[in-house]
């Protein structure tokens, strides 16, 4: 049997995850962006939720164990859904970055 060594895992550019945000949302304000030595882990963005009259944030996690010692086992982007006092209505996983491909999945 072959040995084949994984190589280094592929960091998304802020310029990447906001062009994959896009195709969720538009007109958002950034909530929050943060990044270690590796590159960009997490960025959230917010808008209105016009069903719930509260805020939909779409938020990027990068995989693995961030210095916020939060840990995902992939690269995603969640919708969660809130409404007007800020408590959380629901939430779904949108998209996960596949590395072997080097391009994003829809999830329905």
């Amino acid at each position: 049997m072959e040995n084949f060594e994984k190589g280094p895992e592929r960091i998304l550019t802020k310029e990447e995850v906001v062009e994959k945000i896009k195709t969720f949302a538009e007109n958002y304000e950034i909530r929050r962006e943060l990044s270690d030595e590796n590159g960009l882990y997490l960025f959230e963005v917010t808008l209105p939720d016009p069903e719930t009259g509260g805020v939909m944030e779409y938020m990027y996690l990068r995989k693995g164990e961030n210095p916020s010692k939060n840990r995902t086992s992939e690269t995603t982007i969640y919708k969660n859904k809130f409404d007007l006092d800020g408590m959380p209505v629901g939430g779904d996983n949108v998209a996960s970055y596949d590395e072997a491909t080097g391009s994003w999945k829809d999830i329905v």
